[in-house]
């Protein structure tokens, strides 16, 4: 693909991603409580004032969920110093296997910014249908440590005052979620 087109194509991806957060992303979110890896409570208000990435995943997710916090990753390095203003949190919906250590192990390879977030079975079922997400547990007759679990692939990305911004899409291209970050980013804190 030309540069001219890939251009094009970031602009529309952009424009559909902005457009996601239309009217329906306003009934979305909230704040919430659950246990981070560091076996502490948090709640989504504890990072008010800065712009919050949320995805729902799992460590023993073989392609979606690395993928995910690799391109996080990616946009905080080439944030810079504007990464202090960005939290990404990790919200695990296997908690039987997901507990703060394992969750802890798994975020080293991602960096030390991200925040893994565990909780009762019924804790996290709240805070997935409080962002219209979803996710499906593992089969009865699948040996315990085999299973995989279905669930919800967008990104959340959560303004500096704990409102739904934009919903992207797995997959999302690196420059669109910086973009749509860095504009959430107030203006004195771009340098």
């Amino acid at each position: 693909m030309s540069h001219y087109f890939l251009r094009i194509y970031l602009f529309f991806v952009l424009a559909l991603c902005i457009a996601s957060s239309s009217a329906e992303n306003r009934n979305l979110g909230g704040n919430f409580k659950l246990t981070t890896h560091w076996n502490e409570p948090y709640t989504l208000s504890s990072s008010k004032g800065q712009v919050v990435l949320l995805f729902f995943g799992f460590t023993n997710c073989p392609d979606v969920c690395p993928h995910t916090l690799g391109t996080i990753k990616s946009v905080l390095t080439q944030l810079g110093k504007r990464a202090s203003h960005v939290q990404p949190l990790f919200i695990s919906v296997d908690p039987e296997r997901d507990t703060p250590e394992t969750l802890a192990n798994y975020l080293e390879y991602f960096g030390n910014r991200f925040i893994g977030l565990t909780g009762s079975i019924k804790e996290i079922d709240t805070v997935v249908k409080q962002f219209g997400g979803f996710y499906y547990t593992r089969g009865e007759n699948l040996p315990e440590a085999s299973y995989s679990i279905d669930h919800t692939s967008n990104l959340y990305v959560i303004d500096t005052d704990g409102k739904v911004a934009s919903i992207l899409p797995y997959g999302t291209p690196l420059q669109v979620l910086l973009k749509n970050i860095e504009t959430l980013i107030p203006s004195t804190q771009h340098h």
